[in-house]
């Protein structure tokens, strides 16, 4: 829970940091290295519990949300010290510590798995997990051009605007997280189509493999028709942040019954 509300800190603080209430002035790379320091101790929480289970920390649906809030921010730390391109610290601080305080909710189970059988299903499930996480910073950013265009179209520049990033790196940022996307999550689905067909009860998969399969098609086509030029600005925000529905409900189906 510690991490938890490090992250809602660094939200807060950001947030504080731009409106400046009552006067007060906070610097803004508290905020920042407020979020880093909580995704070190995430990392740390989650090898512990990696090493206590002996297995990657994906096997309940607690250790899903926190493998994506741990990855979402790490993707909004590689974009920041890669691309100097920064998501809004608040927005991240929101939904790591969303998944975090949801995932103490369920509980940690702590206890050994068994081994998994099949070395190449961690391989599977770790890049759909990434792929996710990349998925969902892509609709952040992609809600965040929506919201920032519109305030442009209406000559608005403050209040809740005034908190998010330009429209030219964002639009540039969303175009490099689709392309990551869908190769991530096009090599989760080549090793679980392969492990899928050699099971005997072939039809339990199948939604999930459905949903997932409908996911890594609209990136491609998005992905598609972004390289060819007919899919840009609002319109290509637009069809990046729908994509996350499928997405979602894809995520949803993954979820491992303990």
């Amino acid at each position: 829970m510690f991490c938890g509300w490090a992250f809602l800190l660094g939200a807060a603080w950001d947030l504080a940091a731009r409106f400046e209430p009552l006067g007060l002035r906070f610097p803004s790379a508290g905020a920042l290295w407020t979020i880093r320091f909580g995704w070190v101790f995430l990392t740390a929480l989650l090898a512990l519990q990696g090493l206590r289970t002996h297995e990657l920390p994906i096997g309940s649906g607690a250790e899903l949300l926190l493998s994506i809030g741990w990855g979402l921010a790490g993707v909004a730390l590689f974009l920041d010290l890669t691309f100097e391109h920064r998501l809004p610290a608040w927005a991240i601080g929101l939904a790591v510590s969303g998944c975090m305080f949801v995932a103490g909710a369920l509980g940690l189970d702590v206890r050994p798995h068994d081994a998994q059988e099949k070395p190449l299903i961690a391989i599977h499930v770790g890049a759909a997990v990434l792929a996710y996480c990349v998925i969902g910073a892509l609709a952040l950013n992609s809600a965040a051009y929506l919201l920032q265009d519109r305030a442009l179209a209406r000559r608005k520049f403050g209040g809740l605007y005034s908190l998010l990033p330009a429209l030219v790196p964002m639009d540039r940022i969303g175009s490099q997280l689709l392309g990551a996307a869908v190769w991530l999550l096009g090599l989760s689905l080549v090793i679980g189509s392969a492990d899928w067909v050699q099971r005997t009860p072939a039809l339990v998969g199948l939604p999930k493999l459905v949903a997932s399969l409908i996911t890594w098609t609209w990136c491609l086509v998005i992905l598609v028709r972004r390289r060819r030029g007919t899919l840009s600005g609002a319109s290509f925000a637009a069809a990046a942040l729908g994509m996350a529905v499928p997405a979602a409900v894809a995520f949803w189906l993954s979820l491992p019954a303990r």
